[in-house]
């Protein structure tokens, strides 16, 4: 749970933001496996961060505020960073290379009691790899996402995130000769394969035999019945015993991925109807099966056409190491696409709106642009 406290403070800090209550938020974490005892301590955290000019200090720290603990400032470097976008460059020499920091893990401290033994452990720092979708990698200040990171594509229906899903693969695959998974728990391959070759000309047969991609049917109401009778068996011990759980998800892939889509959370959730804990649980177990990988993963999500939420339980946000959203944005008697990076913990982004086109060539950005739009509510 330690190296997952950050990211739930995180999260819960935004969902509290947002209006839910802590009562609500305490819930969120409690049925995903997360102690009682810990949820609340996240939740009094993430309280204390919406208070700001509060002394109170947390085990004897100081509460740190804002992004980050060191001194920043706004860029005014002359590229696209600068043409409306809002990031952060710590203050530096220029050219001076970044530390390699060294994670300290304490064995054995008790609260209120001096520290005794320490293992030195260096950042191990993965690799990144670029998603060649149109521009997007240019929004990222890295260049592409890190390898072991789980992204949630959210957006309404129609907004091209199968499109940009299956770019991701096409492109990663012809280009840098990686290997690709697309598992689907709504289409079937047949009918995927001919609409990408009618629509953009891509030829995922050839990948196919080449051993680049594969593309595996999941029946989501499988899943559901064999959690839901699992959960049935196990009750008492739901979060300890379900890591050992052979769920349907867990079968062997027929090479380890350097890409994985997972399309989509929707159809899934679907299945788990009346069961919402099994849901969060199953999530849960299957965002720690992606991160084994080493792969980049995006799943897909399916919200409203210009969402306030965005994702269906709030839960995927919890448990995303980004969020991508796609807009359908009503302007006058027409609408216009627009993407959003929300959330992106590996590196600097773009923080704004950001026009996008579906054409015959696939998902096309243009990060020059700017998007128009009328207010709405």
């Amino acid at each position: 749970m330690p190296e997952n406290r950050e990211r739930l403070i995180d999260a819960t800090k935004r969902l509290l933001d947002s209006g839910t209550s802590e009562e609500d938020a305490l819930k969120s974490m409690t049925d995903i496996g997360v102690e009682e005892s810990e949820a609340k301590e996240i939740v009094r955290k993430a309280g204390l961060y919406n208070k700001p000019g509060l002394e109170e200090t947390l085990q004897g720290k100081p509460i740190m505020r804002g992004p980050a603990k060191e001194e920043r400032e706004y860029s005014s470097a002359g590229s696209f960073w600068d043409s409306g976008s809002d990031f952060f460059r710590t203050k530096g020499k220029a050219g001076q290379k970044e530390k390699k920091e060294i994670v300290i893990e304490e064995i054995g401290a008790k609260p209120g009691k001096a520290a005794g033994n320490y293992h030195y452990k260096k950042v191990e720092f993965r690799e990144s790899i670029p998603v060649l979708v149109s521009d997007f990698d240019k929004l990222i200040d890295r260049g592409g996402l890190k390898r072991g990171d789980t992204i949630l594509i959210s957006g309404g229906a129609g907004t091209g995130k199968t499109t940009f899903g299956m770019q991701f693969l096409y492109n990663g695959a012809k280009q840098l000769k990686h290997k690709c998974v697309y598992l689907t728990l709504e289409e079937t391959p047949e009918k995927i394969k001919e609409n990408m070759m009618e629509n953009f000309g891509w030829d995922l047969d050839a990948l196919e035999k080449e051993g680049l991609l594969a593309i595996i049917k999941i029946d989501p109401l499988t899943i559901a019945r064999a959690v839901e009778a699992t959960l049935t068996k196990e009750r008492g011990g739901l979060y300890i015993e379900f890591e050992q759980f052979d769920l349907p998800f867990q079968f062997d892939l027929p090479f380890r991925p350097d890409r994985v889509v997972v399309d989509s959370l929707s159809a899934l959730s679907i299945a788990f109807v009346e069961n919402s804990q099994g849901y969060r649980q199953y999530l849960r177990h299957l965002f720690e099966t992606l991160e084994k990988y080493n792969s980049v993963n995006l799943v897909l999500g399916e919200t409203e056409q210009t969402p306030s939420i965005y994702s269906r339980l709030g839960i995927e946000e919890f448990l995303a190491d980004a969020v991508v959203v796609f807009y359908n944005i009503k302007v006058h008697s027409s609408r216009e696409n627009a993407l959003e990076i929300l959330k992106l913990r590996s590196s600097r982004h773009a923080k704004r709106l950001v026009p996008y086109k579906i054409t015959t060539r696939g998902f096309e950005i243009y990060i020059n642009q700017e998007i128009f739009r009328e207010d709405y509510k």
